[in-house]
């Protein structure tokens, strides 16, 4: 049944407006929590001063929810147009969800709880035995973080997008969305293969770690053509003392990123440190450099030098490999970072040069980027 249909059926019934209403998931569960003590987080329906809610959908972070004034209404009338509403999805006021609608609410739910601490900064909350994907979310795992760029991560249907990466790390996952990403876990039995048929160390897991964003980011970029989302990946985490506090890790390295790297897709925690030390500099110090630094950062205008500059710290200081990457004569490298020289005064092949114009660079990023 519609529910435009159903609105319509109870407003003949009950001789009252009924109004189709959208909220946030948390404030539907603190809503009935508070005036049903009694009911699950699932609760169908709450009474109010003069007035009913019945629960008619959820999608993600969002529920919709049927109000009307329902004073005059006795509660077993109340009840009855609870299963009334039920009925449009086919569920009893509490139902067993199972399969794949089953993951999907439990995911919610653990999503939307993790989103609950983030906004609290209660970044050390162990999972609460109430939520049933407390023992999916065990042992040793990697994480990951999509966010997209120019539309809501909700967008994305669950099903698909959690079929497309259980074929992708082949074995279960945990997909778990929060209020503009999506926050995937991985069990590390997964690293532990690729460890297996490498060497081991620290460098070593972080690149497979890098290859396998790579791979994931290059897999949802051919499902949804276009791509437009960004990856961010963690070191393994143990979900019971961390989940919270690496979603946050991961939620600030995609920020750092989009303002300190604009054209690249995938940000990996351990290659922004500087950048995070920057970002954390008051603005009026930040300023404070920038007015010292003077001609420098006026010539990071140019779109030209500012690329050039960029590659060649990416490529630390290499000139052969910098004008490869350019594709240009190493000549012409050497012409742009002469004239760079002459307007500012620094030669950014000396380290000591080389650090001022990086700092200056990055701060100028994120001045404009803010």
């Amino acid at each position: 049944m519609e529910i435009n249909l159903l609105k319509k059926q109870l407003e003949l019934i009950i001789k009252a407006p009924v109004h189709l209403v959208s909220m946030e998931l948390q404030e539907w569960q603190d809503l009935t929590q508070f005036r049903n003590p009694e009911d699950s987080v699932i609760a169908r329906s709450v009474v109010l001063e003069g007035r009913s809610l019945w629960l008619c959908g959820t999608h993600h972070h969002k529920v919709q929810v049927l109000e009307a004034n329902t004073s005059d209404l006795a509660d077993t009338e109340v009840k009855l147009i609870e299963l009334l509403v039920a009925s449009i999805d086919g569920r009893r006021s509490s139902p067993a969800v199972t399969g794949s609608k089953g993951d999907e609410y439990h995911s919610q739910q653990l999503g939307a709880w993790i989103q609950e601490q983030l906004e609290l900064e209660n970044y050390q909350a162990g999972i609460p035995e109430s939520l049933k994907w407390r023992t999916k979310i065990h042992g040793t795992m990697l994480p990951f973080l999509l966010g997209w760029e120019n539309h809501s991560a909700m967008d994305i249907s669950f099903v698909k997008l959690n079929k497309l990466l259980r074929s992708y790390f082949g074995g279960d996952i945990a997909l778990l969305p929060l209020k503009e990403e999506w926050y995937v876990l991985v069990g590390e039995q997964l690293l532990t293969d690729l460890r297996d048929e490498n060497e081991e160390g620290l460098d070593t897991e972080r690149d497979m770690l890098s290859a396998l964003s790579q791979g994931m980011y290059e897999l949802i970029t051919n499902e949804w053509v276009g791509g437009g989302f960004h990856l961010s990946v963690g070191d393994p985490i143990d979900p019971e003392e961390a989940l919270v506090s690496t979603a946050l890790l991961l939620r600030e390295t995609l920020a750092l990123g989009r303002i300190f790297h604009v054209t690249e897709q995938i940000h990996l925690p351990w290659e922004l440190r500087l950048e995070r030390l920057i970002y954390s500099i008051p603005g009026a110090q930040r300023q404070r450099f920038l007015e010292d630094t003077g001609n420098p950062v006026r010539v990071l205008d140019d779109e030209e030098i500012m690329m050039t500059l960029d590659t060649f710290f990416q490529l630390d200081c290499n000139v052969s490999e910098t004008a490869k990457r350019l594709y240009i004569h190493r000549n012409t490298l050497l012409y742009r970072l002469d004239k760079f020289k002459q307007e500012t005064g620094l030669d950014v092949r000396s380290f000591h040069d080389a650090v001022i114009v990086k700092l200056g660079m990055l701060l100028y990023k994120v001045t404009n980027g803010e």
